[in-house]
């Protein structure tokens, strides 16, 4: 791997990509040899985009996640750079075999193999481990949020039917049935009309009284 000067210091270019009060990526402390700094911010775009953290904790493990896919890349950098010294290594110590197998490399290099492999690792477990405690905040995240809502929307519902729209004035009343008439008897006969007492004429009217057997 080779050191180049444009990567020395942080690319204007991706300087957007970066916001220093949400994610704890700094690439110039995190960008080495044939690295861009672009290509870290595009990781971080992604990630950020596809998990979208709501609160620090989220974005802790977001990054976490970030720095991890980020440094296995270069274990694999790191890895292919590692045959080429080994090799090279083998021919050093062997000036006389013409020829190196990849064998013969990694027996020259068993110990660098195996510290990178341990890396590497380290790194799958420490990203694996991210990601799960980052779905089970989300999810519980989301469940308190849906809990939240159907609450409000019955405290709404339950406060909007204890006020009963009673209208101002009583509705006109409608048309009243006729007053209901005592039904006549089938086949009354009329009451007759009251007649006169017959009245007795007085003494004065009747004259004197004639003595019996005049």
């Amino acid at each position: 791997m080779t050191t180049p000067k444009q990567n020395a210091a942080f690319p204007q270019e991706a300087a957007p990509l970066f916001n220093p009060l949400k994610h704890g990526i700094k690439p110039p402390h995190q960008v080495m040899f044939d690295e861009t700094a672009a290509d870290l911010g595009e990781l971080s775009a992604e990630y950020h985009q596809q998990h979208r953290p709501g609160n620090s904790v989220e974005r802790f493990l977001v990054d976490t996640l970030i720095n991890n896919e980020w440094r296995l890349r270069r274990m694999r950098c790191v890895e292919a750079d590692l045959w080429v010294h080994a090799t090279n290594t083998y021919f050093g110590k062997n000036p006389q075999i013409e020829a190196c197998s990849t064998g013969d490399a990694f027996v020259t290099a068993t110990l660098a193999f195996e510290h990178l492999q341990r890396l590497a690792n380290s790194c799958e477990r420490i990203y694996h481990r991210a990601l799960k405690e980052l779905q089970r905040l989300q999810m519980a995240r989301a469940h308190a949020l849906d809990t939240q809502q159907t609450e409000q929307s019955k405290a709404t519902s339950a406060s909007l039917a204890s006020f009963r729209d009673f209208p101002k004035n009583p509705p006109p009343a409608g048309p009243q049935p006729p007053p209901a008439t005592p039904a006549t008897a089938p086949f009354a006969q009329p009451e007759p009309a009251a007649t006169p007492t017959e009245s007795h004429p007085s003494a004065a009217d009747r004259g004197p009284e004639l003595p019996k057997g005049a």
